[in-house]
């Protein structure tokens, strides 16, 4: 976790190097998360949240237990099939369709950073989720998207989640070459 307030640190304080992919166990992800939203949060940073494990009710209700202020977080939610209904009692969350279209999943992503002023940050839960339910040229379409539009901006940090036990394929592979730092987050 060290690793990680170190990268945070640097970021903030020179503003270069933005994108950052994560290599996690599974019973780190959220302790992971919930260090860096908070670390994030104390700088001043707003964000985006793409929930691609879990549903936005769920997260929401999870990250307000550890004290994080999720009134200066949008939530992307591909995690549930909400109802029209739903979506719109949902105050900071957008809900996409589950089938995780790149194109939409994009729009939603680049809409939200547009009303966010000053700082801001993009966490991606899981680029793992995303890469098993989409093929490797959709899945490393939307991390070059991503990266490539943080790449040379001060004002915008993208935070991607891996499974450490995947970090290895070539998709993974492909998305570390391309993002700024790659950190092993170990307990």
């Amino acid at each position: 976790m060290e690793k990680l307030e170190s990268a945070l640190n640097e970021i903030l304080k020179t503003g270069k190097g933005n994108s950052i992919l994560l290599e996690l166990d599974a019973e780190l992800y959220f302790k992971t998360i919930i260090k860096a939203i908070k670390k994030l949060q104390k700088k001043g940073l707003s964000g985006i949240y793409v929930s691609t494990q879990r549903p936005f009710k769920n997260i929401s209700s999870l990250l307000k237990k550890e004290g994080i202020n999720i009134n200066k977080i949008i939530f992307i939610d591909v995690a549930s099939a909400a109802s029209k209904e739903a979506q719109e009692k949902c105050k900071g969350c957008v809900h996409i369709s589950p089938e995780l279209d790149v194109d939409e999943l994009v729009e939603a992503i680049y809409n939200s950073a547009e009303k966010m002023k000053g700082k801001k940050f993009i966490f991606i839960d899981s680029i793992t989720t995303f890469a098993l339910y989409k093929p490797i040229s959709e899945s490393l379409r939307f991390s070059e998207f991503l990266i490539s539009q943080v790449k040379g901006k001060k004002d915008i940090i993208l935070i991607l989640n891996v499974a450490k036990d995947l970090s290895q394929k070539k998709f993974i592979r492909d998305v570390v070459m391309r993002a700024d730092k790659t950190i092993e987050i170990k307990d």
